[in-house]
């Protein structure tokens, strides 16, 4: 299956959606797409010509999903496309056209005997048709998501969610078998042996199907589906002609086993979790990173706004919390699963040969037996188990065992995740948060005033007056010849609600020297003011309307609020 391939998916999706967006880059988009393109093609045709067997031609087949991510990364971060394609499709076609162009390359490279000697057309085909099923999940999960939302738009994402999951959870399997190229086993031997086997083992399945991507030439076997009739069991036509009766009955007791142990159950507990993981999760574990990150100041740009770097760190949180999550949390599990599945096999048939001559032939015909996987163990790993089991059947037990309790820990983790959120204390964290953000800015600003301004006139506009009149002494105390500093501290003085703080004397003083240093139509405006609440009503009205004059010659400057301010004062001051 697809495992990497459909997590680098989703690592795609969350770059095209989560990455800050930036100005459009100056040079040649399309020069430059085709360009990285054509250096994509060639970086496969170097992978995979220097492959000389089959175990080296996997492992830089599993390159190159991961080498597709870094080219995508380009396509979003340096030529910006989201900004000109708009949409999740967007990116599963522009990610997809990686995965494409390496099974094309690949094709002539292909050093599995039973996959060999395919022509590159068909030899693409096939991956597609193998591979388009898995994007089904994500297709009908978003469109389900938009019904969903449009019919509930009250209802919170916590709940749509799961909702989606199940839907597709149970629905997906019976499209998946429409859109494989799959037949139903036809009447035989074969079947008649399978049957009866499900039948002692009481396990029902929609229907069997023979699986035939890559025209049939597969060594493989699966079920999908979580419940009945919803579920199929699929066997490759190349497994069935390679192995016995006693093997292929092995082998279908280990995906029986699968079913027996709930696996697929469980696997969808497991996405489930992620998604509360998330949604629970990350709103806390971000302000915590924000309340005691040492170095905060580095988020904030020259005019205090926020820099893309919080974006960009929370885009790389979320990539590595899919990689952990997926590639070894849910890896450890699905491994688990397999080797539980190897152990229903050798307790259904009572012997561990069956499954041994099948993986021994499999890993013969593949040349694939040491070939790693975060999702399986190796088949040299699978067959060196299954002696030590033959030897030491209590393994199998303590196999069971070990791993009831570490699905019971994960219950009582995804329980803990779903309710610690609501025990923290946000509004502590927030605050939190501001305090370790003023503590990063002073340290910015030893040598930079003009920050200690910029962040004081922020506190102004929280209503936060006697904050920012501290940072403003800072700031004078720092640059006793800045004019914004001066005229911002006279304002504050003058126009604060807090009584206590307001001192017209001192914001007169301020004000005249802001003037005499940048006689500016703001700066000007802020003398009158000062003028105005010491009783200078004439000198008021005569600043003013200097301000007004200089107004008049700036396009930019709103005229009418001099005009107001002008009639203001000089309707107050004495008759000439």
């Amino acid at each position: 299956m697809f495992y990497d391939e459909v997590i680098y998916l989703f690592l795609a999706l969350i770059l095209w959606e989560a990455w800050p967006d930036g100005p459009a880059p100056s040079w040649p988009v399309p020069l430059i797409f085709f360009v990285k393109n054509f250096l994509w093609v060639a970086l496969l045709w170097g992978l995979f010509s220097r492959a000389r067997e089959a175990l080296s031609f996997f492992h830089r087949q599993r390159l190159v999903p991961k080498l597709a991510l870094l080219f995508f990364f380009v396509d979003v971060a340096v030529l910006r496309l989201p900004r000109v394609f708009h949409g999740d499709l967007w990116a599963l076609f522009l990610y997809g056209q990686y995965l494409v162009l390496g099974w094309l390359v690949a094709a002539p490279f292909e050093r599995r005997t039973h996959l060999s000697g395919l022509p590159p057309a068909r030899y693409l085909l096939s991956q597609l048709r193998f591979f388009l099923p898995a994007l089904i999940p994500w297709l009908g999960a978003l469109t389900l998501w938009d019904l969903l939302e449009k019919a509930f738009p009250q209802a919170p994402e916590a709940f749509l969610w799961p909702v989606v999951l199940l839907l597709v959870a149970l629905f997906f399997p019976t499209l998946a078998v429409k859109l494989w190229p799959t037949r139903r086993l036809p009447p035989g031997e074969v079947r008649r042996h399978i049957e009866a086997y499900l039948a002692r083992e009481k396990v029902r399945v929609g229907e069997i199907y023979l699986w035939l991507p890559f025209e049939g030439r597969l060594l493989t076997a699966g079920v999908i589906g979580l419940l009945y009739p919803f579920r199929y069991l699929l066997i490759s036509p190349a497994l069935t002609a390679l192995l016995t009766e006693e093997e292929l009955l092995a082998v279908v007791a280990h995906e029986v086993g699968h079913l027996k142990h709930r696996h697929l159950f469980w696997l969808f507990l497991f996405l489930l979790g992620f998604f509360l993981l998330a949604y629970q999760g990350l709103e806390p574990l971000w302000l915590l990173f924000l309340a005691f990150f040492p170095r905060p100041e580095i988020f904030l740009s020259r005019d205090l706004s926020l820099s893309s770097w919080p974006d960009i760190l929370l885009v790389g949180f979320l990539l590595l919390a899919v990689i952990l999550y997926f590639r070894y949390f849910l890896g450890y599990f699905l491994r688990q699963f397999e080797r539980q599945a190897d152990l229903h096999a050798f307790e259904a048939q009572g012997s561990v040969r069956g499954l041994k001559q099948a993986l021994e032939k499999v890993a013969a015909l593949s040349g694939l037996r040491q070939a790693p996987s975060w999702h399986h163990y190796s088949l040299e790993e699978r067959l060196q188990f299954l002696e030590e089991v033959a030897r030491r059947p209590e393994l199998a037990r303590r196999h069971h065992l070990r791993l009831r309790r570490h699905l019971f820990l994960f219950l009582g983790a995804l329980a803990f995740v779903s309710l610690a959120p609501e025990l923290l204390p946000h509004q502590a964290l927030r605050e939190r948060v501001l305090i370790n953000l003023k503590e990063g800015l002073l340290r910015r600003a030893e040598a930079q005033p003009e920050l200690l301004r910029a962040f004081a006139d922020y506190l102004v506009s929280q209503g936060q007056d006697a904050e920012a009149l501290s940072f403003y002494e800072r700031a004078l105390k720092a640059a006793p010849e800045d004019p914004w500093i001066l005229n911002n501290l006279a304002w504050t003085l003058l126009t604060t609600k807090e009584a206590s703080l307001r001192n017209p004397q001192r914001a007169l003083k301020l004000a005249e020297k802001a003037a005499s240093l940048k006689p500016t139509p703001e700066i000007l405006d802020t003398l009158a003011e000062a003028y105005f609440q010491n009783g200078l009503l004439l000198k008021a009205c005569q600043t003013e309307k200097k301000a007004l004059r200089l107004a008049r010659e700036v396009p930019s400057q709103h005229r009418d609020y001099y005009l107001h301010r002008r009639d203001k004062f000089c309707h107050a001051a004495p008759s000439l």
